[in-house]
This record gives C-alpha cells, sequence and structure tokens, in this order.
C-alpha cells in the first residue's frame, strides 16, 4: 500500500543539482589520481562516473575549474557512479562548469 511519503530512509537534498558533462581529475590521500566524468554538481557535492572503485568515506580532493582543487568526502558508490560531498559549500557561480555564456553581440 502505497501512503505516498517517501520511504524511511529517504532524506531529502539540501541543495539543487546543475547537470554538467566534464572531465576532472579525483585524487584521494594515497596518493592516487583518475580522470572522472562528473555527471552533476551542487553547492553541496557532486556526482561522476569513475572507472575505478573508491572506498566510501575516503577524503579525496576534486579539480573544479573555476574554484581549483576542492575537498570532499566520497559519500556512496554504486557501479561507475559515486558521489562526493563537499567538505566546504561551493559557489556556483564561481564554477566554471555551471556559469552561463554571455550571447556574442
Amino acid at each position: 500500500m502505497d501512503s505516498g511519503q517517501p520511504p524511511h530512509f529517504y532524506k531529502p537534498r539540501r541543495s539543487d543539482r546543475t547537470p554538467v558533462s566534464a572531465r576532472s581529475r579525483l585524487v584521494d590521500a594515497q596518493p592516487y589520481s583518475i580522470e572522472v566524468k562528473v555527471c552533476d554538481v551542487s553547492t553541496g557535492g557532486f556526482m561522476a562516473e569513475c572507472p575505478d572503485p573508491v572506498r566510501i568515506g575516503s577524503y579525496v580532493s576534486l579539480d573544479v575549474p573555476g574554484l581549483g582543487v576542492v575537498e570532499a568526502q566520497v559519500r556512496w558508490q554504486l557501479g561507475l557512479r559515486m558521489g562526493g560531498q563537499f567538505l566546504d559549500p561551493i559557489s556556483l557561480a564561481q564554477c566554471e562548469w555551471t556559469a552561463t555564456r554571455a550571447d556574442a553581440a
């Protein structure tokens, strides 16, 4: 019976996700570096396609154009997709992935 309520484990997102399709480098404390494809980003985190497993809970650095290296914690991985939570929220206005380009006059 569907009560219309989300499952008990569901937690609403704190910020909206902005779709992107960009390559970046993910670095962890090993030091280990891998190219990932960032699929979406928000002020609080990101989702990326990652060809190698990344340990859930590990701390990583993600190179974000316009912001530089941003620290994050891996929160989940399912198949080739993984999600990270930024340790400090980022500004999407400064992130080159989400900046809108002005049309040429």
